[in-house]
Protein backbone atom coordinates (compact mmCIF):
# COMPACT_ATOMS: atom_id res chain seq x y z
CA UNK A 1 0.00 0.00 0.00
CA UNK A 2 2.69 2.47 0.94
CA UNK A 3 4.76 1.50 -2.43
CA UNK A 4 1.04 2.71 -3.98
CA UNK A 5 1.33 5.67 -2.36
CA UNK A 6 4.74 6.66 -2.94
CA UNK A 7 4.53 6.49 -6.89
CA UNK A 8 1.25 8.13 -6.80
CA UNK A 9 2.86 10.64 -5.38
CA UNK A 10 5.22 11.21 -8.45
CA UNK A 11 3.11 10.04 -11.25
CA UNK A 12 0.22 11.93 -10.48
CA UNK A 13 1.99 15.81 -10.66
CA UNK A 14 3.85 14.13 -13.85
CA UNK A 15 0.50 13.91 -15.46
CA UNK A 16 -0.90 17.31 -14.38
CA UNK A 17 2.36 18.57 -15.70
CA UNK A 18 1.40 17.20 -19.22
CA UNK A 19 -1.61 18.06 -18.85
CA UNK A 20 -0.45 21.70 -18.25
CA UNK A 21 2.08 22.17 -21.22
CA UNK A 22 -1.30 20.65 -23.73
CA UNK A 23 -3.72 23.32 -21.64
CA UNK A 24 -5.93 20.97 -19.40
CA UNK A 25 -3.85 22.16 -16.38
CA UNK A 26 -2.91 25.23 -14.64
CA UNK A 27 -0.61 25.92 -11.63
CA UNK A 28 -1.53 27.69 -8.44
CA UNK A 29 -0.07 29.28 -5.46
CA UNK A 30 -1.97 27.37 -2.25
CA UNK A 31 -1.23 27.37 1.38
CA UNK A 32 0.50 24.04 1.84
CA UNK A 33 -1.77 23.74 5.59
CA UNK A 34 -4.54 22.04 2.55
CA UNK A 35 -2.13 19.34 1.76
CA UNK A 36 -0.90 18.19 5.46
CA UNK A 37 1.94 21.04 5.57
CA UNK A 38 3.15 23.48 7.39
CA UNK A 39 0.53 26.54 7.11
CA UNK A 40 2.67 29.21 7.31
CA UNK A 41 4.31 27.89 4.10
CA UNK A 42 2.86 28.56 0.49
CA UNK A 43 3.37 25.79 -2.24
CA UNK A 44 2.73 25.41 -6.23
CA UNK A 45 0.08 23.34 -6.79
CA UNK A 46 -1.22 21.60 -10.73
CA UNK A 47 -4.72 21.68 -10.86
CA UNK A 48 -7.36 20.21 -12.98
CA UNK A 49 -10.89 18.86 -13.51
CA UNK A 50 -9.66 16.00 -11.26
CA UNK A 51 -8.14 17.83 -8.40
CA UNK A 52 -4.93 19.86 -7.72
CA UNK A 53 -1.85 17.97 -6.57
CA UNK A 54 1.04 19.89 -4.56
CA UNK A 55 3.89 20.23 -6.40
CA UNK A 56 6.80 21.71 -3.81
CA UNK A 57 6.84 24.71 -1.36
CA UNK A 58 7.14 27.87 -3.04
CA UNK A 59 10.37 28.40 -0.46
CA UNK A 60 12.10 24.46 -1.87
CA UNK A 61 11.43 25.52 -5.67
CA UNK A 62 12.86 29.44 -4.99
CA UNK A 63 16.06 27.48 -3.55
CA UNK A 64 16.16 25.15 -6.78
CA UNK A 65 16.19 27.90 -8.95
CA UNK A 66 18.61 29.67 -6.92
CA UNK A 67 21.08 26.42 -6.95
CA UNK A 68 20.32 26.22 -11.03
CA UNK A 69 21.23 29.86 -11.51
CA UNK A 70 24.49 29.17 -9.96
CA UNK A 71 25.33 25.58 -11.15
CA UNK A 72 24.76 27.42 -14.89
CA UNK A 73 26.55 30.23 -13.96
CA UNK A 74 30.02 28.07 -12.22
CA UNK A 75 29.44 26.27 -15.37
CA UNK A 76 28.99 28.63 -18.29
CA UNK A 77 31.82 31.04 -17.08
CA UNK A 78 34.58 27.59 -16.86
CA UNK A 79 33.60 27.10 -20.01
CA UNK A 80 34.33 30.38 -21.58
CA UNK A 81 37.20 30.72 -19.51
CA UNK A 82 38.84 27.38 -21.15
CA UNK A 83 37.14 27.56 -24.67
CA UNK A 84 38.39 31.17 -24.83
CA UNK A 85 42.35 29.77 -23.72
CA UNK A 86 41.75 27.39 -26.72
CA UNK A 87 40.79 29.74 -29.54
CA UNK A 88 43.30 32.01 -28.61
CA UNK A 89 46.14 28.94 -29.11
CA UNK A 90 45.04 28.25 -32.08
CA UNK A 91 44.76 31.93 -33.90
CA UNK A 92 46.66 34.58 -31.56
CA UNK A 93 44.25 37.46 -32.90
CA UNK A 94 42.74 38.44 -29.14
CA UNK A 95 41.70 42.17 -29.79
CA UNK A 96 39.56 40.18 -32.94
CA UNK A 97 37.88 37.73 -31.26
CA UNK A 98 36.64 39.73 -28.20
CA UNK A 99 34.92 41.44 -31.24
CA UNK A 100 33.65 38.18 -32.51
CA UNK A 101 32.96 37.09 -28.78
CA UNK A 102 30.64 40.52 -28.30
CA UNK A 103 28.99 39.76 -32.33
CA UNK A 104 28.12 36.41 -31.17
CA UNK A 105 26.45 37.78 -28.10
CA UNK A 106 25.21 40.41 -30.19
CA UNK A 107 23.50 38.37 -32.68
CA UNK A 108 21.98 35.88 -30.15
CA UNK A 109 20.23 38.85 -28.11
CA UNK A 110 18.93 40.12 -31.42
CA UNK A 111 17.36 37.02 -32.10
CA UNK A 112 15.57 36.79 -29.14
CA UNK A 113 13.96 40.47 -29.57
CA UNK A 114 13.07 39.77 -33.04
CA UNK A 115 11.85 36.68 -32.51
CA UNK A 116 9.50 37.87 -29.57
CA UNK A 117 10.69 35.52 -26.94
CA UNK A 118 12.02 38.57 -25.50
CA UNK A 119 10.16 42.23 -24.68
CA UNK A 120 13.27 44.66 -26.74
CA UNK A 121 13.86 47.12 -24.91
CA UNK A 122 13.27 50.98 -26.63
CA UNK A 123 15.67 53.53 -26.93
CA UNK A 124 15.65 57.30 -27.19
CA UNK A 125 18.57 59.14 -28.22
CA UNK A 126 19.04 60.49 -24.24
CA UNK A 127 19.34 56.57 -23.18
CA UNK A 128 21.89 55.68 -25.64
CA UNK A 129 24.24 58.84 -24.73
CA UNK A 130 23.48 57.38 -21.23
CA UNK A 131 24.70 53.81 -22.18
CA UNK A 132 27.62 54.86 -24.52
CA UNK A 133 30.36 55.51 -21.73
CA UNK A 134 29.19 52.35 -20.11
CA UNK A 135 29.26 50.19 -22.62
CA UNK A 136 33.35 51.73 -24.19
CA UNK A 137 34.47 51.12 -20.69
CA UNK A 138 32.84 47.28 -20.92
CA UNK A 139 34.30 46.91 -24.13
CA UNK A 140 37.61 47.62 -23.25
CA UNK A 141 37.09 45.45 -19.44
CA UNK A 142 36.32 42.50 -21.96
CA UNK A 143 38.73 43.32 -24.35
CA UNK A 144 42.07 43.80 -22.05
CA UNK A 145 40.57 40.17 -20.20
CA UNK A 146 41.20 38.55 -23.62
CA UNK A 147 44.40 40.20 -24.21
CA UNK A 148 45.92 38.95 -20.39
CA UNK A 149 44.34 35.75 -21.38
CA UNK A 150 45.98 35.11 -24.73
CA UNK A 151 49.55 36.40 -23.48
CA UNK A 152 50.00 34.15 -20.39
CA UNK A 153 47.85 31.68 -18.35
CA UNK A 154 44.36 31.98 -17.36
CA UNK A 155 44.84 31.13 -13.84
CA UNK A 156 47.04 34.50 -13.62
CA UNK A 157 44.34 36.14 -15.40
CA UNK A 158 41.99 35.29 -12.58
CA UNK A 159 44.32 36.30 -10.10
CA UNK A 160 45.02 39.68 -11.32
CA UNK A 161 41.71 40.42 -11.47
CA UNK A 162 41.07 39.57 -8.01
CA UNK A 163 42.73 43.42 -7.56
CA UNK A 164 39.08 44.65 -9.41
CA UNK A 165 38.33 45.77 -5.91
CA UNK A 166 41.64 48.06 -5.36
CA UNK A 167 40.52 49.95 -8.56
CA UNK A 168 36.81 50.52 -8.20
CA UNK A 169 37.68 52.17 -4.44
CA UNK A 170 40.35 54.20 -5.89
CA UNK A 171 38.28 55.73 -8.92
CA UNK A 172 35.71 56.25 -6.35
CA UNK A 173 37.86 58.45 -4.31
CA UNK A 174 39.15 60.02 -7.03
CA UNK A 175 35.79 61.43 -9.28
CA UNK A 176 32.69 60.70 -7.10
CA UNK A 177 35.01 61.79 -3.65
CA UNK A 178 34.10 58.89 -1.58
CA UNK A 179 35.97 57.31 1.26
CA UNK A 180 35.82 54.47 2.17
CA UNK A 181 35.15 52.48 6.07
CA UNK A 182 38.30 51.32 7.44
CA UNK A 183 37.32 47.20 7.15
CA UNK A 184 36.77 47.98 3.48
CA UNK A 185 40.20 49.37 3.72
CA UNK A 186 42.12 46.88 5.55
CA UNK A 187 40.24 44.17 3.27
CA UNK A 188 41.90 45.89 0.47
CA UNK A 189 45.75 45.31 1.27
CA UNK A 190 45.83 41.01 1.25
CA UNK A 191 44.38 41.83 -2.27
CA UNK A 192 47.17 43.92 -3.60
CA UNK A 193 49.45 41.60 -1.20
CA UNK A 194 48.35 38.12 -2.85
CA UNK A 195 48.63 39.36 -6.55
CA UNK A 196 51.74 40.98 -5.91
CA UNK A 197 53.15 37.86 -4.67
CA UNK A 198 51.38 35.87 -7.48
CA UNK A 199 52.73 37.98 -9.79
CA UNK A 200 56.33 37.71 -8.87
CA UNK A 201 56.45 34.04 -8.73
CA UNK A 202 54.10 33.14 -11.71
CA UNK A 203 56.14 31.14 -14.14
CA UNK A 204 54.41 32.06 -17.18
CA UNK A 205 54.37 36.18 -16.39
CA UNK A 206 54.58 38.47 -19.19
CA UNK A 207 53.47 42.15 -19.06
CA UNK A 208 51.48 41.82 -21.75
CA UNK A 209 49.24 39.25 -19.76
CA UNK A 210 49.61 41.62 -16.06
CA UNK A 211 48.71 44.69 -17.70
CA UNK A 212 45.73 43.32 -19.81
CA UNK A 213 44.07 42.15 -16.84
CA UNK A 214 44.43 45.49 -15.34
CA UNK A 215 43.24 47.59 -18.11
CA UNK A 216 40.38 45.18 -17.65
CA UNK A 217 40.19 46.15 -14.00
CA UNK A 218 40.36 49.82 -14.36
CA UNK A 219 37.83 49.43 -17.58
CA UNK A 220 35.68 47.53 -15.39
CA UNK A 221 36.20 49.69 -12.32
CA UNK A 222 35.08 52.90 -14.65
CA UNK A 223 31.96 51.38 -15.68
CA UNK A 224 30.65 50.35 -12.26
CA UNK A 225 31.37 53.81 -11.78
CA UNK A 226 29.68 55.75 -14.72
CA UNK A 227 26.44 53.23 -13.82
CA UNK A 228 26.16 54.28 -10.25
CA UNK A 229 26.47 58.56 -11.75
CA UNK A 230 24.15 57.00 -14.50
CA UNK A 231 21.54 56.01 -11.64
CA UNK A 232 18.61 58.96 -12.49
CA UNK A 233 19.22 59.26 -16.10
CA UNK A 234 17.49 58.15 -18.93
CA UNK A 235 17.36 54.09 -19.69
CA UNK A 236 14.93 53.64 -21.85
CA UNK A 237 11.60 51.20 -22.04
CA UNK A 238 12.04 47.60 -21.00
CA UNK A 239 15.54 47.93 -19.50
CA UNK A 240 15.28 44.45 -17.65
CA UNK A 241 18.68 43.49 -16.24
CA UNK A 242 19.08 41.41 -19.32
CA UNK A 243 17.72 43.49 -21.91
CA UNK A 244 20.35 45.82 -20.35
CA UNK A 245 22.97 43.58 -20.80
CA UNK A 246 21.65 42.89 -24.27
CA UNK A 247 22.39 46.13 -24.99
CA UNK A 248 25.86 47.15 -23.66
CA UNK A 249 26.40 44.10 -25.82
CA UNK A 250 25.47 45.47 -28.93
CA UNK A 251 26.96 49.14 -27.74
CA UNK A 252 30.22 47.34 -26.77
CA UNK A 253 30.42 45.23 -30.24
CA UNK A 254 30.46 49.05 -32.61
CA UNK A 255 33.49 49.50 -30.18
CA UNK A 256 35.58 46.28 -30.32
CA UNK A 257 34.91 46.08 -33.93
CA UNK A 258 36.90 49.36 -35.40
CA UNK A 259 39.33 49.01 -32.90
CA UNK A 260 40.01 45.40 -33.35
CA UNK A 261 40.45 46.38 -37.00
CA UNK A 262 42.80 49.01 -36.46
CA UNK A 263 44.84 46.61 -33.41
CA UNK A 264 44.76 43.42 -35.57
CA UNK A 265 43.57 44.68 -39.49
CA UNK A 266 47.27 44.74 -41.12
CA UNK A 267 48.22 41.30 -39.97
CA UNK A 268 45.00 39.43 -39.43
CA UNK A 269 45.29 37.55 -42.83
CA UNK A 270 48.67 37.03 -42.08
CA UNK A 271 48.22 35.40 -38.72
CA UNK A 272 45.14 33.14 -40.12
CA UNK A 273 46.92 31.67 -43.29
CA UNK A 274 49.75 30.55 -40.63
CA UNK A 275 46.72 29.54 -37.70
CA UNK A 276 44.85 27.12 -40.79
CA UNK A 277 48.23 25.86 -41.49
CA UNK A 278 47.92 23.54 -38.22
CA UNK A 279 44.51 24.13 -37.67
CA UNK A 280 41.05 23.42 -39.29
CA UNK A 281 39.17 26.33 -40.42
CA UNK A 282 36.08 25.16 -39.09
CA UNK A 283 37.53 23.86 -35.51
CA UNK A 284 38.56 28.23 -34.64
CA UNK A 285 34.93 28.88 -35.89
CA UNK A 286 33.37 26.59 -33.75
CA UNK A 287 35.12 27.81 -30.60
CA UNK A 288 34.59 31.02 -31.25
CA UNK A 289 30.83 31.00 -31.81
CA UNK A 290 30.73 28.78 -29.02
CA UNK A 291 32.95 31.35 -26.25
CA UNK A 292 31.13 34.11 -27.83
CA UNK A 293 27.71 31.86 -26.74
CA UNK A 294 29.40 31.09 -23.00
CA UNK A 295 30.58 34.59 -22.50
CA UNK A 296 27.11 36.12 -22.95
CA UNK A 297 24.97 33.39 -20.79
CA UNK A 298 27.23 33.79 -18.12
CA UNK A 299 27.34 37.09 -17.97
CA UNK A 300 23.52 37.12 -18.44
CA UNK A 301 23.12 34.14 -15.84
CA UNK A 302 24.83 35.90 -13.15
CA UNK A 303 22.69 38.98 -13.04
CA UNK A 304 19.50 36.66 -12.75
CA UNK A 305 21.53 35.25 -10.02
CA UNK A 306 21.79 38.20 -8.76
CA UNK A 307 18.30 39.76 -8.96
CA UNK A 308 17.44 37.26 -6.67
CA UNK A 309 19.85 36.68 -3.64
CA UNK A 310 21.28 39.34 -1.12
CA UNK A 311 24.27 40.96 -3.12
CA UNK A 312 27.01 39.67 -0.38
CA UNK A 313 25.81 36.21 -1.24
CA UNK A 314 26.23 37.00 -4.80
CA UNK A 315 29.60 38.34 -3.79
CA UNK A 316 30.79 35.47 -2.26
CA UNK A 317 29.75 32.81 -5.07
CA UNK A 318 31.99 35.23 -7.31
CA UNK A 319 34.98 34.73 -4.87
CA UNK A 320 34.22 30.87 -5.34
CA UNK A 321 33.65 30.87 -9.23
CA UNK A 322 36.70 32.34 -9.68
CA UNK A 323 38.65 29.87 -7.34
CA UNK A 324 36.84 27.20 -9.56
CA UNK A 325 37.82 29.00 -13.19
CA UNK A 326 41.55 28.51 -11.47
CA UNK A 327 41.67 25.14 -10.85
CA UNK A 328 39.84 24.06 -13.78
CA UNK A 329 42.23 25.62 -16.20
CA UNK A 330 45.51 24.63 -14.00
CA UNK A 331 44.46 21.36 -14.14
CA UNK A 332 42.89 21.51 -18.01
CA UNK A 333 45.99 23.45 -19.07
CA UNK A 334 48.63 21.64 -16.96
CA UNK A 335 49.28 24.99 -15.64
CA UNK A 336 52.57 24.91 -13.06
CA UNK A 337 51.82 27.15 -10.04
CA UNK A 338 54.91 27.30 -7.64
CA UNK A 339 54.16 27.28 -4.03
CA UNK A 340 54.49 31.08 -3.62
CA UNK A 341 51.99 31.29 -6.75
CA UNK A 342 49.87 29.28 -5.28
CA UNK A 343 50.01 31.07 -1.79
CA UNK A 344 49.77 34.89 -3.44
CA UNK A 345 46.22 33.39 -5.39
CA UNK A 346 44.77 31.92 -2.06
CA UNK A 347 45.56 35.53 -0.22
CA UNK A 348 44.29 37.19 -3.12
CA UNK A 349 40.97 35.73 -3.32
CA UNK A 350 40.31 35.37 0.28
CA UNK A 351 41.00 39.16 0.19
CA UNK A 352 38.48 39.67 -2.27
CA UNK A 353 36.01 37.93 0.11
CA UNK A 354 36.99 40.03 3.03
CA UNK A 355 36.21 43.06 0.88
CA UNK A 356 32.56 41.76 -0.56
CA UNK A 357 31.91 41.16 3.19
CA UNK A 358 32.89 44.95 4.30
CA UNK A 359 31.46 46.40 1.46
CA UNK A 360 27.90 44.46 2.08
CA UNK A 361 27.94 45.43 5.49
CA UNK A 362 28.75 49.26 4.63
CA UNK A 363 25.74 49.19 2.41
CA UNK A 364 23.35 47.71 5.24
CA UNK A 365 24.13 50.29 7.56
CA UNK A 366 24.05 53.34 4.49
CA UNK A 367 20.38 51.70 3.84
CA UNK A 368 19.46 51.43 7.42
CA UNK A 369 20.54 55.00 7.99
CA UNK A 370 18.79 56.55 4.68
CA UNK A 371 15.54 54.41 5.75
CA UNK A 372 15.57 56.08 9.45
CA UNK A 373 15.99 59.55 7.73
CA UNK A 374 13.38 59.15 5.36
CA UNK A 375 11.11 57.90 8.02
CA UNK A 376 11.91 60.99 10.00
CA UNK A 377 11.03 63.24 7.94
CA UNK A 378 8.44 61.74 6.75
CA UNK A 379 6.89 62.05 10.25
CA UNK A 380 4.76 64.77 11.42
CA UNK A 381 6.99 67.38 12.57
CA UNK A 382 7.18 68.19 16.27
CA UNK A 383 7.57 71.76 16.20
CA UNK A 384 3.95 72.04 14.64
CA UNK A 385 1.27 72.42 17.29
CA UNK A 386 3.64 75.67 18.43
CA UNK A 387 3.67 77.31 15.01
CA UNK A 388 0.13 76.68 14.67
CA UNK A 389 -0.11 78.49 18.50
CA UNK A 390 1.36 81.31 16.53
CA UNK A 391 -0.58 82.09 13.69
CA UNK A 392 -3.58 81.73 16.04
CA UNK A 393 -1.77 83.88 17.96
CA UNK A 394 -0.83 86.40 15.23
CA UNK A 395 -3.63 86.38 12.59
CA UNK A 396 -2.45 85.84 8.71
CA UNK A 397 -1.45 88.68 6.70
CA UNK A 398 -3.32 89.36 3.34
CA UNK A 399 -0.33 87.77 1.25
CA UNK A 400 -1.90 84.98 -0.95
CA UNK A 401 -1.24 81.62 0.66
CA UNK A 402 1.95 80.06 0.06
CA UNK A 403 2.74 77.11 -1.86
CA UNK A 404 2.48 73.33 -0.99
CA UNK A 405 4.40 72.06 -3.87
CA UNK A 406 7.91 72.06 -2.00
CA UNK A 407 6.27 70.22 0.95
CA UNK A 408 4.58 67.92 -1.33
CA UNK A 409 7.46 67.26 -3.79
CA UNK A 410 9.35 66.46 -0.74
CA UNK A 411 7.07 63.92 0.69
CA UNK A 412 7.10 62.27 -2.96
CA UNK A 413 10.53 62.06 -2.79
CA UNK A 414 11.13 60.34 0.95
CA UNK A 415 8.02 57.78 0.04
CA UNK A 416 9.45 57.17 -3.04
CA UNK A 417 12.66 56.47 -0.92
CA UNK A 418 11.07 54.57 1.51
CA UNK A 419 9.01 52.38 -1.06
CA UNK A 420 11.29 48.59 -1.97
CA UNK A 421 11.30 49.64 -5.93
CA UNK A 422 13.23 46.74 -7.99
CA UNK A 423 16.74 46.95 -7.91
CA UNK A 424 17.61 49.77 -11.27
CA UNK A 425 19.38 48.02 -13.95
CA UNK A 426 21.91 49.86 -14.65
CA UNK A 427 22.52 49.72 -10.55
CA UNK A 428 22.93 45.46 -11.01
CA UNK A 429 26.51 46.31 -13.04
CA UNK A 430 27.84 47.90 -9.89
CA UNK A 431 27.01 44.33 -7.84
CA UNK A 432 28.31 42.07 -10.44
CA UNK A 433 31.83 41.40 -11.64
CA UNK A 434 33.03 39.84 -14.81
CA UNK A 435 36.12 38.71 -17.06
Amino acid sequence: GSLKIDISRVVEPARKALGLIRGEAESQRVSCSEFGGDESEECLALCDSDGCSVVASTTALRTLKIGIYFALWFGLSTGYNIANKVRLNALALPWAHSAASLAVGSAFVSLLWLTGLRKPPKLSTAAVLTLAPISFCHSIGHIGAVVSAGAGAVSFTQIVKAAEPVFTCGLSALLLGQTVSAPVAISLLPIVFGVALASVSELSFTWVSFFGAMLSNLAFAARNILSRASMDKPKGENMTPENLFGVLTVMSFLYALPLALVMEGPKALATWAAATKTVAPAYILKYTVTTGLYFYLYNEVAMLALNNVHPVTHAVANTIKRVVILLACVFIFRTPLTPLCATGSAIAIIGSYFYSMAKGKDKAAKAAVEESEAAAEAAPPAAEPSLCAVSRAHPPRSDPPRSDATTAAASDCFGFRLLRRPRDPIGTLTDTARI
